[in-house]
């Protein structure tokens, strides 16, 4: 399983996260450090993960609806994209976790006109709002899948400007006495750094109370930001998962806890990384 992920992992990877900044000193001298494998089984499925012993199972998008909104001229566009997914993870073919998650999702592009050569502006303009089907997704791939793209027809390039998401999902790990705790993710990159912001992030099972902290790294060689979600209870940082794009992300757990803290958090991790497969490009 792990070689047949390995040869299909998305995305293309040239380097993983510089942890160095992304992860405190602490947690990598107390954790084991995983790559994630990803696998894209098609459209209209969810992502195939696997980290260290934990993968997932089975999952299904149950629901994906989309509007965008552009201004006169095509200047701006955002794109609103809402997915309800689920899923289950395994650890090492036994212990699972089930997850139902529901990620919103808006981007904001700028078209940038050169006025001079190197030089691009990008005027304002007013609004206008449809509802997308798959001949107008497919028309605009450009969109949806490039962060700096360029039609040199036209000389018009393309910058996705900011990146929000939130995503609620309710975790399920089994055992003896099965465990619910609730995920909630409300997130922003955005800015001069594409810096990453979180306005709210939890995890909680009603008398333990994780929270999610960011961070953001920019000492990529090709300048691209990287950036981190921490899970942090009582001070400690119990795991935390690097991501960015262009590279493979990595996920960090700290080895003294207990085997179900473990495979909880591998879901969270999981969900938030299902998320953003779905997140437009």
């Amino acid at each position: 399983m792990t070689a047949a992920l390995a040869a299909c992992a998305l995305p293309p990877t040239v380097e993983s996260p510089e942890s160095a900044n992304a992860v405190s000193t602490d947690l990598r001298s107390h954790a084991v450090r995983w790559e994630v494998l990803e696998r894209n089984v098609g459209a209209g499925k969810i992502h195939d993960f696997q980290f260290g012993d934990y993968a997932t199972a089975s999952g299904e998008i149950s629901a994906h609806t989309g509007t965008t909104t552009r201004t006169r001229l095509a200047l701006e566009k955002h794109r609103r994209v809402v997915t309800s997914y689920s899923f289950a993870l395994k650890v090492a073919g036994t212990s699972a976790a089930s997850v139902q998650a529901t990620q919103t999702a808006e981007v904001t592009w700028h078209t940038l006109l050169e006025f001079l050569p190197g030089l691009y502006i990008g005027p304002a303009g007013g609004g206008v709002e449809y509802s997308s089907d798959p001949e107008e997704d497919e028309a605009e791939r450009c969109w949806e899948n490039d962060d700096d793209c360029l039609d040199e027809d036209e000389g018009h390039k393309r910058v996705k400007s900011s990146i929000d998401e939130q995503l609620l999902a309710t975790i399920v790990v089994a055992g003896d006495a099965p465990a619910s705790w609730q995920l909630s993710l409300d997130a922003n990159r955005s800015g001069v750094n594409f810096g990453l912001e979180v306005r709210s992030g939890s995890l909680t099972d009603g008398n333990r109370m994780i929270t999610i902290t960011p961070s953001t790294v920019t000492e990529r060689s090709d300048d691209r930001p990287t950036w981190a979600y921490r899970f942090i209870e009582g001070g400690t940082t119990l795991a935390a998962l690097e991501f960015g794009d262009g590279v493979r992300s990595v996920a960090w757990m700290r080895q003294e806890l207990a085997e179900d803290t473990q495979l909880m958090l591998a879901a969270a991790m999981t969900a938030i990384l299902q998320g953003q497969a779905t997140t437009p490009r």
